[in-house]
């Protein structure tokens, strides 16, 4: 079954903005970096379009995971999905089942790191606060990178808004920084666009999303109060272009519709 422009679009923002967030997991969350700590494979993960695969490679050696954006040469496990969106749905917090070859025993390994990036869906409110900074991490890391996938991928709107900025910088951060360790960037320049972590120092940010604790962030993410609400609570303060602020923050809650 061919898949839609939409579900095409979703599946590359999944590749290239969510599953980069795994190494979050596996270097932040105490059980995913005991199990992987000692672990090497090669994973392909993708589902059918056609006669044509779309996939991405997941290469783990010793409690790092690298990315490659294109099918295995070789594995030592393949999951994939007979279509597109039953792949999305899955990776949306869904149910389908992929088909499985190599070695089924890596299986529970890989589906547990999976699970683990649900932290970042709507659902899941952890009360524990280093779990809660975990959501917060992974959720701003993924979201930056997704912004500048989206850029990318050749959305009309983004692309457009990306095009008429110079060179500016869109931080995020959170309090008590540094100690929470989150904080990550979008720089746009003349129609390009790329996501960082940490605190960008080379120029000061055209627009700073910051965030005024853990709590507070989790319930701007989560869409608990409305951007502006959250604001005159405290949550919040964004500090540039007001303008600028609300245009990213309707993209990012495009890209957040899209992913979870």
């Amino acid at each position: 079954m061919s898949a839609t422009t939409q579900d095409l679009m979703i599946a590359r923002l999944f590749f290239n903005a969510a599953f980069p967030v795994m190494q979050v997991l596996l270097d932040d969350d105490p059980k995913l970096h005991k199990a992987f700590a000692n672990f090497t494979a090669t994973v392909q993960f993708g589902a059918r379009n056609d006669d044509k695969l779309v996939a991405c490679t997941l290469k783990f050696d010793n409690g790092q995971v690298e990315v490659i954006q294109a099918p295995a040469e070789s594995y030592d496990l393949a999951l994939t999905f007979p279509s597109v969106s039953k792949m999305n749905a899955l990776l949306r917090g869904g149910l389908a089942l992929p088909g499985i070859k190599g070695n089924i025993l890596l299986l529970p390994k890989i589906l547990k790191l999976l699970m683990g990036l649900m932290i970042m869906s709507p659902k899941k409110k952890p009360r524990d606060y280093d779990k809660q900074k975990l959501k917060v991490k992974c959720s701003l890391y993924m979201i930056t990178r997704a912004l500048s996938t989206y850029n990318k991928l050749g959305d009309p709107d983004m692309h457009e808004w990306c095009l008429r900025q110079p060179d500016r910088i869109y931080q995020f951060s959170v309090e008590p920084y540094p100690e929470t360790g989150i904080a990550c960037y979008l720089r746009v320049k003349a129609g390009k666009s790329k996501s960082g972590h940490g605190v960008y120092t080379r120029r000061s940010p055209f627009v700073h999303f910051h965030f005024l604790s853990v709590e507070g962030a989790i319930k701007v993410l989560q869409k608990e109060v409305p951007f502006v609400r959250a604001a005159e609570l405290g949550y919040i303060e964004t500090i540039g272009s007001p303008e600028y602020a609300v245009q990213l923050n309707d993209f990012m809650a495009i890209l957040q519709s899209m992913l979870t």
